[in-house]
């Protein structure tokens, strides 16, 4: 890969983890280095007993305390395992509720509940096949993931993910022609932080600090093993053209750029623009900048430029999160939530701006 578009996306990587995370309390660190930081966290809340629990599933008092200045400086209270067993108690071992469990938890006995009890669901299944133990539980996860969605194009990305693993560029190369057909870009990860949400209401949390703390503590394993298949598929480029098999790497492109823009259209974070445009940008400088690359006709230049103003505003907006945030009102700061959960965390941070 030259030293210029290593360097791109390094500064990318950079923003990533120094600009967006600040907005999200080191969550980054958290993808790369989970068993760091599992070692090293610490309930900011001293867990309450079953005793204490328990009875009171229906109306548990009030956490207090807990700001969103907290949240911001990474301090995300952790659920002890006498209050998600009260949350699954209270609210039923569903599919859903015990992914949450295994999310909160880091405990994947849940999810393998999870999948048994509903084996039609594809929750369950893509957790397993992020986050299985061993490569056979993963390759088993994401097969019955491609099964019961097959039109799920995050099925075709973990595909060729396992098949780079395993050396096998054509298995490589199938799942990602497949995926060309499959314009869903779906991983759920709403769906877990509105459970999230609920569990934190459950132990007592005030509604704020709840969809906070929810929001904070999630993770996006999915993001890295999406940035690893980018990478493996430009080094499949890269031998295509050193070999002259111009044909071969046409389709190169086209997935790649692809890619790039569904994690950008349907992420609903700023991490997945910034990952989008990383992706995106990596293979559109592969092409002459008047050849037609972008939405709506545009060229690779004009996409390219697009990118920027984009990268830009999202640092900007990135930057502007901080401890002010802590200080508006709590009706301000839940619906910045509401927008947040509804219309994507870039769309709430530019309705934030206009209420200051």
């Amino acid at each position: 890969m030259p030293l210029r578009r290593s360097a791109q996306i390094a500064v990318v990587l950079g923003l990533m983890a120094v600009g967006v995370w600040v907005v999200r309390g080191k969550k980054w660190e958290a993808l790369r280095h989970p068993a760091e930081v599992a070692a090293r966290a610490a309930p900011a809340v001293k867990p309450r007993s079953a005793a204490e629990i328990i009875p009171q599933l229906k109306d548990p008092p009030k956490r207090t305390g807990i700001t969103i200045k907290d949240l911001l400086e990474g301090k995300v209270p952790q659920l002890s395992q006498m209050e998600v067993d009260a949350f699954l108690k209270n609210q039923g071992r569903t599919p859903a509720h015990l992914l949450v469990a295994a999310r909160l938890l880091h405990d994947l006995k849940y999810a393998r509940e999870a999948a048994a009890m509903d084996p039609t669901n594809p929750l369950p299944q893509l957790e397993l096949a992020l986050r299985g133990e061993t490569p056979e539980e993963k390759a088993s996860a994401i097969a019955a993931f491609r099964k019961v969605a097959p039109d799920n194009s995050m099925g075709d990305y973990l595909a060729a993910h396992q098949a780079f693993a395993a050396g096998d560029a054509g298995a490589a190369g199938a799942a990602l022609l497949q995926s060309l057909d499959n314009p869903l870009f779906a991983v759920y990860s709403q769906q877990l932080i509105a459970g999230s949400e609920q569990a934190y209401l459950e132990a007592g949390y005030e509604p704020e600090a709840a969809a906070g703390a929810a929001l904070f503590s999630l993770t996006l394993p999915h993001l890295t093993l999406i940035t690893e298949v980018s990478k493996n598929l430009l080094s499949l480029q890269q031998e295509f053209i050193r070999s002259a098999d111009f044909d071969a790497a046409e389709p190169t492109v086209i997935i790649g750029l692809t890619l790039g823009q569904r994690i950008q259209d349907q992420g609903p974070y700023l991490i997945d623009q910034l990952v989008g445009i990383s992706i995106e940008r990596q293979f559109l400088q592969q092409l002459d900048p008047l050849t037609a690359a972008g939405p709506g006709g545009q060229t690779a230049g004009e996409r390219l430029d697009a990118l920027n103003a984009m990268q830009s505003e999202i640092r900007t907006l990135a930057g502007s999160f901080g401890p002010e945030f802590g200080q508006l009102s709590p009706a301000i700061q839940s619906q910045y939530f509401a927008k947040m959960k509804n219309d994507g965390e870039l769309a709430a941070l530019r309705w934030l701006q206009t209420q200051r």
